[in-house]
């Protein structure tokens, strides 16, 4: 039962976001392709960071668990649920940014687009320095068919660290979604060459027709000393 409403669920926000991406006159098919790529590593990198040890608020901190106990991203089945709960969170512990980023997946899970960006603003807010927040930033705006906006956020999560990969592999996207096409390729090239095992880039790529060749094994052959 648990299987069946994460598909549901999933299948929702693919909607929701083909629809943005209808009005926006992007290519809905392709905003599918993007959706599905992203939705995964928004989630998973929610679980990434404990919540900070200054906030010791007990009952914000139980409401924070019962909000990942309900929620579809961490096995749950009730993202109605999830966010109220992690909204309890957020008024018993209001400076807490970690709350309002798993608040704003939930709200997004559920397609409350505005709400989620409201709540990632509040937790940029809190901790400017923190590039994950940015990210998901641009990634809500995506979801609301802003692409312009989306791959400003970004832009800015990687000019507070050129390494995220998150950032670099979502402003592909958004440079294919808003036809720049060479752009595009640049990025993901960019992501495959830190990250080869990256398949969300390399499957983009593969979608715009660039051939990915593997990288040699071991040492490459000497060159021959000029005669």
């Amino acid at each position: 039962m648990a299987n069946r409403f994460l598909v549901v669920s999933l299948l929702s926000s693919f909607i929701v976001c083909a629809a943005a991406a209808a009005r926006a006159g992007i290519d809905c098919a392709q905003c599918r392709a993007v959706c599905k790529e992203g939705a995964k590593p928004y989630q998973d990198d929610l679980g990434a960071d404990a919540v900070e040890a200054a906030h010791t608020n007990k009952d914000a901190q139980a409401a924070f668990t019962d909000g990942r106990r309900k929620d579809p991203a961490f096995g749950g089945a009730d993202v109605a649920g999830a966010v109220e709960a992690y909204k309890r969170a957020v008024i018993l512990d209001n400076d807490n940014a970690q709350y309002r980023n798993y608040l704003a997946a939930a709200l997004l899970w559920a397609g409350r687009v505005d709400e989620a960006i409201y709540n990632l603003e509040q937790a940029n807010g809190l901790v400017p320095s923190e590039p994950k927040f940015v990210v998901n930033l641009g990634y809500a705006h995506h979801r609301k068919g802003d692409e312009t906006r989306a791959m400003l956020y970004y832009s800015r999560a990687l000019m507070l660290d050129p390494r995220n990969l998150r950032a670099r592999l979502f402003l592909g996207y958004a440079l294919e979604l808003m036809g720049y096409r060479d752009e595009a390729v640049t990025e993901l090239k960019k992501v495959v060459v830190q990250d080869p095992a990256n398949e969300g880039a390399k499957h983009a790529l593969r979608r715009l027709g660039v051939v990915i060749v593997p990288a040699p094994i071991g040492n490459p052959p000497p060159v021959p000393a000029p005669r």
